[in-house]
């Protein structure tokens, strides 16, 4: 029904627009030809804008030359205009393409700055060549292939045929991969597509469809000059697509229509009529962010019934199963700076297994994926997938070559349905070839997805988005799985079907490759498990042996093992209280129900594995991120809805992970940003700071990114002590540190203990932090699952919650 609705509608718009070419006074017929034109140029800016996600100030450039280029073929060389356009267009696609090369290595911002540079000196060029170009007094008399009504008439031909083009290019294996890379680069190249080819693809078609609209307005008018392509005409071309609707098929011509005939419709208005233009720009923005064909789909369109086949699951086993091979890393290292962040690793990863490689934060699992899959080249070492070495190979390259990975956070393609991200896997980087839906659909049968098909991976809750991208992964039929903590934001159902699902692959006979903070599930799968610490390999074997690793154990819980303090305080009256507190990230839910206290004066610990939700936790206490549900009571006030300043002014003061000084500012500029809640603040307080933190007294009028790690952490300490805080939140303070800066550090908190500062400390190095700790609570899963005091929290309790339980054992 909706393609023979939209059938009748493009007919009698095409009726309409031959009657006012052939029937109607020039005037019309020009202002129809304008309105062609202008969509024309639109729809290749809606190619690089509205599918590759980059922006282009550039086009009114593209057009002049267009334009220019029919100019002067027909008034100076003496070819006519069916020969002109072309070369014209010839030269438009060659201009482009050059520079793409420069312009192209950047993205964003920067592209935009490009392209209105290369506006300027094309300006500039056509002012001061006069010889070519006429100057500034342009070019007359261009001849044009028919008159004024059968030039629109052709201008509206070309425009919508390249909008028919645009509908299907979109769906195109080309036009997907400009979709995916503008929604997840990073994802868009695991599987197998390489950006630049794309992008300059997106490049040289806008600036092809806007060369084209450039030679049709010169034959349109007959005459051109700078002053008929100003910088302002590359702006209303990205006003046409956004206001149109950006990747809408029809929204440079709804957009043009806005843009060309608004403003004669308000002649009448005089010298109002560019205020109250603008003023209806701006309501159609807000009222349709997405655009006016946006907002017209979302009202005139039915949703469409997810009727599909039942998935033949044998038929996707069978294309998972038809590449093996081992992940074979041999000493692989890389360096950031001064920062080894991977030591000489060994790994090996064979097919029919799963290997998981766990370590405390920052032990380097995350970067190890990161140089065997080729998103970062390593200093030294090889990588072998099979018999092909994969060394030093971008990702898209390694991609094609076996290698397929999953992500930390979940990176579907958010603006293409959920079959389509599947099919891109399937594609492989290719731009023509077969990603039957067939295919597709037994994938998504297979990883356990049961939603619709056809719906946005971006409008996905977290455990679906989860699926689709392993199901995109499996497309590319890999010899290699990697997966970057895929259960993180899952509840225990969701997790044990993803474990069972790892298996099932590995038994297929895929080498999967698991890195997972959920060391339950770790231990319940995997074949092998290596385990990194400060990005060197310090155990590898089966789950039995290195749970009970002393190397293991002390690299989640410390090797020093402080005496807890034997003396019991009485704890002050509650001065935190947390209750039933559950939040997240967007549709990924961390926290799940967590209820804590803290009495004045005292000092609490959290602790939990990776991914448990403590660092969530600091996030949420200090507003950062916003609770879904529960309340956070700072002495009786409720702060869980108040933004982080106030947070802050209230009295709960967070240090957060990885320190978070201004880098360059220096260390006592720093410090008096800690005080800039209070007016009572005198320079004596940073005296005691630098009495407290000696190191850093040298440094004073140091840049805070010169300092050591060690010297950072007190500085952010430091800077948390001017605020005066009610509460300290310390997240991680030992994180990345010498031993010996971490006991001098902890030595501190021991002061701040005795002097009665309340204290909720998160660290890995949980010796230290039972310590000094009166009290403590277990994280799991986004749950609190154990608490007690500090001397009751030790042994068996803190070994299963960070290393989990070995099935059998």
């Amino acid at each position: 029904m909706r393609v023979i609705v939209a059938s009748i509608a493009a007919a009698l718009v095409g009726v309409a627009a031959i009657l006012v070419c052939l029937l109607a006074p020039g005037y019309y017929a020009y202002l129809l030809g304008t309105l062609a034109t202008t969509a024309l140029a639109g729809v290749g800016l809606n190619v690089l804008l509205g599918l590759a996600g980059e922006v282009s100030l550039g086009q009114g450039g593209f057009m002049a030359l267009g334009a220019y280029g029919v100019g002067i073929l027909t008034s100076k060389a003496g070819l006519n205009f069916w020969e002109a356009l072309p070369l014209a267009v010839l030269l438009v696609a060659a201009i482009s393409a050059a520079l793409s090369v420069p312009a192209l290595r950047v993205t964003g911002p920067y592209l935009a700055m490009v392209t209105i540079a290369f506006g300027f000196i094309v300006e500039s060029v056509s002012i001061e060549w006069r010889d070519l170009t006429g100057g500034s007094s342009g070019l007359s008399g261009i001849p044009a292939p028919f008159g004024t009504g059968g030039t629109a008439l052709l201008a509206c031909l070309l425009c919508a045929a390249a909008l028919l083009a645009f509908h299907y290019f979109a769906r195109s294996p080309l036009g997907l991969a400009m979709q995916a890379l503008a929604a997840a680069p990073s994802a868009a190249r695991s599987v197998g597509i390489s950006a630049v080819p794309v992008r300059t693809a997106a490049f040289v078609l806008a600036a092809v469809a806007a060369g084209l609209a450039g030679g049709l307005q010169a034959a349109l008018t007959g005459f051109i000059a700078p002053s008929s392509f100003p910088f302002s005409q590359s702006i209303l071309f990205l006003l046409v697509v956004v206001v149109g609707g950006a990747g809408r098929t029809l929204g440079p011509l709804i957009g043009s229509a806005v843009v060309v005939f608004l403003p004669e419709l308000l002649a009448g208005l005089a010298e109002y009529r560019l205020l109250v233009f603008g003023a209806g720009l701006l309501i159609v923005l807000w009222a349709a962010p997405g655009g006016i064909a946006g907002a017209l789909a979302r009202l005139l369109m039915p949703k469409q019934a997810d009727i599909r086949p039942k998935p033949d699951i044998d038929l996707a086993l069978a294309h998972i199963t038809g590449s093996r091979g081992s992940l074979v890393a041999e000493g692989v290292r890389v360096a950031f700076g001064g920062v080894i962040a991977v030591a000489g690793v060994d790994m090996t990863a064979p097919p029919g297994r799963v290997t998981s490689v766990i370590g405390p934060n920052g032990a380097g699992k995350t970067t190890l994926l990161n140089l065997v899959s080729g998103f970062q080249r390593p200093d030294s070492g090889k990588v072998r997938v099979g018999n092909r070495d994969i060394t030093g190979e971008a990702a898209h390259e390694a991609a094609r070559g076996g290698m397929a990975r999953t992500f930390q956070t979940a990176q579907p393609f958010g603006s293409l349905s959920v079959l389509d991200n599947v099919r891109l896997g399937l594609l492989h980087g290719r731009w023509r070839g077969e990603a039957p839906a067939e295919l597709a659909r037994a994938l998504l049968a297979l990883v356990g997805y049961a939603e619709s098909e056809a719906r946005l991976a971006g409008t996905l809750p977290h455990v679906d988005r989860r699926l689709v991208e392993i199901a995109r992964a499996l497309a590319t039929a890999p010899a290699v799985l990697l997966l970057d903590e895929p259960a993180a934001g899952l509840n225990e159902v969701d997790t044990a079907r993803l474990g069972s699902l790892l298996q099932r692959l590995a038994r297929a006979g895929l080498a999967v490759v698991l890195v997972e903070h959920d060391v339950s599930l770790v231990m319940s799968i995997s074949d092998e498990i290596i385990v990194l610490d400060a990005g060197r390999r310090i155990a590898a074997g089966p789950p039995a042996i290195v749970r009970n690793d002393p190397a293991v154990k002390a690299a989640y819980l410390g090797a020093t093992m402080p005496e807890v303090s034997a003396a019991q305080r009485t704890a002050g009256a509650p001065l935190l209280e947390v209750n039933t507190l559950s939040a997240g990230y967007g549709p990924l839910q961390v926290l799940d129900q967590v209820s804590l206290k803290v009495g004045r004066g005292e000092v609490i610990a959290l602790f939990g594995p990776n991914g448990a939700g403590k660092s969530t936790l600091m996030k949420a206490l200090s507003g950062l991120i916003r609770p879904v549900s529960g309340t956070i009571q700072l002495d009786g006030r409720d702060i869980a809805a108040l933004p982080p300043h106030d947070v802050a002014r209230a009295g709960l003061i967070l240090v957060p992970e990885g320190r978070q000084v201004f880098p360059q500012l220096s260390v006592a500029e720093n410090l008096r940003l800690g005080a800039t809640r209070r007016s009572d603040f005198e320079a004596a307080e940073i005296e005691a700071i630098l009495d407290r933190f000696p190191r850093l007294r040298p440094r004073l009028h140091t840049a805070a990114g010169l300092l050591s790690g060690g010297e950072q952490q007190m500085l952010a300490v430091g800077r948390g002590l001017l605020a005066r805080p009610e509460v300290l939140l310390l997240d991680e303070p030992s994180l990345g540190l010498a031993p010996t800066v971490v006991a001098e550090l902890f030595e501190q908190f021991r002061r701040l203990r005795d002097e009665g500062m309340t204290l909720l400390i998160v660290d890995q190095m949980a010796d230290y932090a039972l310590a000094i700790a009166d009290r403590g609570y277990v994280l799991g899963g986004g749950r609190v699952v154990a608490q007690g005091k500090a001397v009751e929290l030790r042994g068996a309790m803190l070994d299963e919650a960070y290393l989990g339980a070995v099935p059998g054992a």
